[in-house]
């Protein structure tokens, strides 16, 4: 007896038949702002910030429920990390062995969260109590380890405890003199600081010559006055604070001074900070 064929069902009455959960792909997790530094900025604010600084391995990671937790942004889960500290950077007294912090962590594109046991990571951390629980001074506060990043963070942290690299808070006032030589001229702009100490940035420029961008501590400016050099913390503290353009109180009116101090700023360079 031949046997007959099975007949072919429509598409549609597959579909159906399936149900509209199965025949549709899952929504992709929403992208979230990434955790990673962008430069010299974004890490120089977290190494001011935090008053310890650990290099450690995550001994544990465990998500906590939504229900628990229902301030985390979409596309992150809360996790209870413990951490076995090798190495303190930063810190104000003696420290435990062990730390413990919550950490938003960002979600894969199947709604994960990363395997974080074994990772091991700088974080960036307030005081810990007795029972060595702390937070993240940020969202960004836990990076990967990488050697570079804490030779970075050591060389902030060195210079803010010298004392020799001034909170910039503003500009106060500025005035220019012209060379004896045509396209000779300096400008200087008297800073306003935290500590109240005389702060003036330098601009000299000279024919066939790089400007010179200085910073002068005391009250007569001489040849201890020292070159910005970006990727330090006074270059932060320039960059990152000062006005683009000159303020009119300033002298901004003036459009020689206005053009030397938008000149300074642009041999600084952008801020670059994107926290």
């Amino acid at each position: 007896m031949a046997t007959m064929p099975r007949p072919i069902l429509p598409i549609c009455l597959i579909l159906a038949t399936i149900g509209p959960a199965a025949a549709q792909a899952p929504a992709p997790v929403a992208p979230v702002a990434s955790d990673r530094l962008a430069g010299f900025a974004d890490t120089a604010e977290l190494a001011l910030a935090a008053p310890v600084i650990v290099r450690a391995t995550i001994a544990k990671a465990s998500r906590i429920s939504g229900k628990a937790a229902p301030d985390v942004a979409p596309g992150r889960a809360r996790l209870l990390v413990t951490v076995s500290v090798s190495n303190v950077l930063v810190a104000p007294g003696t420290m435990g062995a062990t730390l413990q912090y919550l950490w938003d962590a960002p979600l894969d594109s199947r709604g994960r969260p990363p395997q974080a046991k074994g990772m091991e990571v700088l974080v960036f951390l307030t005081a810990p109590g007795p029972d060595g629980a702390t937070r993240l001074v940020s969202r960004r506060g836990q990076q990967p380890w990488d050697p570079a990043l804490a030779d970075t963070v050591r060389a902030v942290v060195a210079d803010q405890r010298s004392g020799t690299v001034p909170v910039i808070r503003g500009v106060s006032n500025g005035f220019r003199a012209d060379g004896t030589v045509p396209g000779e001229s300096e400008s200087q702009f008297f800073l306003t600081t935290a500590d109240g100490k005389p702060a003036t940035l330098v601009v000299q420029n000279r024919p066939g010559e790089v400007r010179r961008v200085l910073i002068a501590r005391g009250d007569i400016i001489d040849e201890s006055a020292e070159r910005v050099k970006p990727g330090t913390l006074l270059w932060y503290r320039l960059a990152c604070v000062l006005p683009p353009r000159l303020p009119a109180a300033a002298g901004g009116g003036d459009p020689a001074l206005a053009k030397d101090w938008r000149d300074a700023l642009a041999s600084l360079g952008p801020c670059g900070k994107t926290g």
